[in-house]
């Protein structure tokens, strides 16, 4: 299994000022198979689609990652560890994977704006070491956070 990129050109952008054109990539997961002796591309998956313009914001690129680890989990039983591997540092090349401070910096950004019951369990498992400072200003019961803790980690 492996990445086959496909792309197209948009009119406009789909984050930021009008600078011309933007690039929209979809990633699509592939095996090859051979069918009346030819080599054929069986599609596994659609994994991700993405512009060009949103790959620069970093709040758009943690959420195409957590999509990203989403879907993959979802496809687990049908690829080993070495693929799934493989498969991330495919869409890594194209797309920078946020670091650790990054990534908590954009939940808590989210936090703060929209509150903690609307973060993604991602991003709600980042900042548990700061979740009752978030859970108090907006009033999110502890036994909660951390039942959605401990799921995540299992």
């Amino acid at each position: 299994m492996y990445v086959r990129w496909q792309s197209r050109e948009r009119n406009r952008p789909q984050y930021g000022p009008w600078q011309g054109p933007d690039i929209h990539w979809s990633a699509i997961i592939v095996e090859n198979m051979r069918i009346d002796g030819k080599p054929r591309q069986l599609h596994v998956a659609y994994l991700a689609g993405f512009t060009e313009s949103a790959i620069n914001h970093e709040a758009q690129r943690c959420y195409l990652w957590d999509h990203i680890s989403e879907r993959l989990d979802q496809l687990a039983n049908q690829m080993t560890t070495a693929t799934r591997e493989r498969i991330e540092a495919a869409v890594a090349n194209k797309v920078p994977r946020p670091t650790v401070a990054q990534y908590k910096a954009v939940a808590r950004r989210n936090a703060r704006m929209l509150g903690w019951k609307y973060l993604s369990k991602q991003q709600q498992a980042a900042l548990a070491d700061e979740a009752e400072r978030w859970q108090k200003q907006r009033g999110v019961s502890l036994s909660k956070l951390r039942a959605t803790v401990a799921q995540l980690r299992h």
